[in-house]
């Protein structure tokens, strides 16, 4: 078949478009069919940056099949928790049997003792980590093990302080817990995982957040331990890009005196309409916008409420809003810091040859905003906007956190309040019990990506 000059230009457009979006899923580092599980301490049982993580997984990649697991226990050490005798005993509940094929693990906040740096302290938690890392391949063979290095006590905004330091000696905890994560470090290094450092950026966020408004910095790690959820924002930033996580949502340009596509990459653009003054086009996307979720509202708790302290109707926590005309300054300064809109949320549009000085932009009759003609030119970020995509990606998140509520609310609701009772066929109520929780589990997951499916829109562009 013979094809003129502007057909093969169009295909090899179409194929170039393909690669991209192909090429960004091929590269992410979590892969069809995979379950990650997050096991931690109290900071990763706020489940802020795991929930951060999962909604980003499920709206950049609609289509992934990977399910999430959280496993994370409030004082956590390598030795075990509260809900164990022993980590052995912690693993074979928590993690194995949900055979995972990417484990996290950030573990060194607790197990440091809040103290100058101690070496008899510091090997127990070598000689436990260790151990946690041998029986992961041993009972898992192949898995994907993360490494975090612990996120950082915050002697930034506050003077450097040990909470238990009998001997006065100088310096703050954080000093502590960085040679943790130099030995988190080389652990990786000899079993060839991937460490994924937290203290690092958030260290450098708070340096820059206390220069610019201490008011405000200080309230990223308040309490100097469990971040803020605006703070477990950069968290998940650092393991999403460690993951390889690609940058764009969308990216469109047209010109408007051609009437023509000048490119896109991961949504397709149909009826583009250049007549007179109006430019209207339909576009479908490969993905969504990333809900950033606590930009809107200063109402997100340090710490979320657990589904079993509520009443017995009301299993899900109802979020604080996550659009609307409230700015919440601490996420705004964190999203701000992080260049977050650049790393991780480019939802870009761009539209040349325009005549009339301003426009104004709506998208199924929905009003975004107005624009200069030099803003256009340059390229509008959607996702900065409240638009039909996000209002899409801000149900996926909701569904998101339904998820994970009903995973707590069996596990620390049901399986380990009841865990010793040996009253006869008690056991047996909890397994079903767990059972038919996994089965809503799975039912939200499945509503969670038809949720995610991105939609046909109708794109106005009109002179003002």
């Amino acid at each position: 078949m013979k094809h003129s000059r502007w057909q093969l230009a169009l295909m090899v457009l179409a194929l170039g478009i393909a690669q991209t979006g192909w090429a960004a899923a091929k590269n992410f580092y979590l892969h069809d069919g995979e379950r990650v599980l997050f096991y931690g301490d109290s900071i990763t049982q706020q489940r802020y940056y795991p929930v951060a993580v999962e909604t980003y997984v499920r709206t950049r990649f609609p289509n992934l099949q990977v399910k999430f697991v959280d496993s994370a226990v409030g004082g956590a050490r390598v030795t075990g928790n509260w809900a164990v005798t022993s980590e052995d005993q912690s693993l074979e509940r928590d993690v194995f049997p949900f055979k995972p094929n990417v484990v996290t693990i950030m573990l060194g906040m607790n197990d440091a003792s809040y103290r100058p740096f101690d070496p008899t302290v510091f090997d127990t938690y070598a000689n436990g980590y260790r151990h946690i890392i041998q029986s992961l391949e041993s009972h898992l063979p192949g898995v994907k093990i993360v490494l975090i290095e612990p996120s950082p006590y915050d002697d930034v905004t506050l003077k450097p302080f040990y909470p238990h330091n009998p001997d006065n000696l100088p310096g703050g905890y954080n000093d502590t817990l960085l040679h943790y994560c130099q030995f988190v470090r080389k652990l990786g290094a000899e079993h060839h995982l991937m460490v994924v450092d937290f203290n690092t950026p958030m260290v450098k966020l708070l340096e820059q957040a206390e220069k610019e408004d201490p008011s405000l910095a200080e309230k990223i790690i308040p309490g100097r331990v469990h971040p803020s959820a605006s703070g477990e924002l950069a968290m998940a930033q650092a393991l999403l890009k460690a993951w390889n996580a690609p940058s764009t949502v969308t990216r469109v340009a047209l010109n408007a005196r051609s009437g023509s596509v000048a490119g896109s990459v991961n949504t397709a653009v149909s009826g583009l309409s250049a007549t007179g003054q109006d430019i209207t086009w339909t576009q479908t996307d490969e993905s969504l916008p990333y809900p950033i979720m606590t930009l809107h509202s200063t109402k997100w708790p340090q710490f979320p409420p657990a589904p079993f302290e509520r009443q017995r109707s009301d299993i899900f926590w109802k979020l604080p809003p996550l659009e609307g005309p409230e700015v919440n300054p601490v996420a705004q300064l964190v999203v701000r810091l992080t260049d977050m809109y650049q790393n991780l949320d480019a939802e870009m549009l761009k539209v040349t040859g325009l005549t009339a000085a301003s426009y104004s932009l709506k998208i199924d009759g929905s009003a975004v905003g107005t624009f200069s003609k030099e803003q256009l030119g340059q390229g509008i970020n959607l996702a900065r906007y409240d638009t039909p995509m996000m209002e899409q990606a801000d149900k996926v998140l909701t569904l998101v956190w339904h998820r994970v509520d009903v995973r707590f609310y069996g596990w620390r609701g049901v399986q380990l309040p009841l865990r010793d009772n040996t009253t006869p066929g008690i056991q047996d109520d909890v397994n079903q019990i767990l059972a038919k929780l996994d089965q809503w589990q799975n039912s939200l997951v499945a509503e969670t990506h038809a949720a995610a499916q991105p939609q046909p829109h109708h794109y106005e562009l009109q002179p003002q």
